[in-house]
């Protein structure tokens, strides 16, 4: 089977290396190591002040139009960030509902008046979403959902 080997854009490489330092700058001392732990006192204090890093440093939902909060990054970009993001071993902040169902829907249909209340908010951290289903005859378990129609 023969192997290919992607290669990208000067410029985005470029942004590869302004992330990858970043992450070497910000992450804790030793995060690189082989036999790097964190103690549960340390790791709490990261958990806590990592998303705070992530939001000073512009890169939640840096996919996102510059207007709202973004970076206005290019979707290959987007594919850099994470790719630096996963060879760093680094987190990404744990907020999927809104970072990724949430503030997309809103930047596709959203009023002007919803983006400008919801998105900061959402990138800031002060306002998390989630999403519970309830169903007929299936409570929470989507899986048991049935249906049909009538022509």
């Amino acid at each position: 089977m023969a192997s290919s080997i992607i290669t990208y854009p000067p410029d985005v490489e470029a942004f590869r290396l302004e992330v990858r330092t970043w992450l070497e700058q910000n992450l804790p001392k030793g995060w690189f190591d082989a036999d790097f732990e964190l103690s549960s006192a340390e790791r709490k204090k990261f958990n806590e002040g990592w998303p705070d890093k992530l939001f000073a440093g512009g890169w939640i939902c840096a996919t996102w139009p510059k207007e709202y909060g973004g970076k206005g990054l290019s979707t290959l970009q987007g594919v850099v960030l994470n790719e630096e993001f996963a060879r760093a071993r680094a987190p990404m902040r744990a907020d999927f509902f809104g970072d990724t169902l949430v503030g997309p829907t809103l930047l596709q249909w959203g009023t002007e008046e919803q983006k400008q209340e919801f998105l900061p908010q959402i990138l800031s951290g002060k306002m998390r979403w989630c999403q519970g289903f309830s169903e007929p005859n299936s409570g929470s378990d989507l899986a048991s959902l049935k249906t049909t129609a009538v022509l």
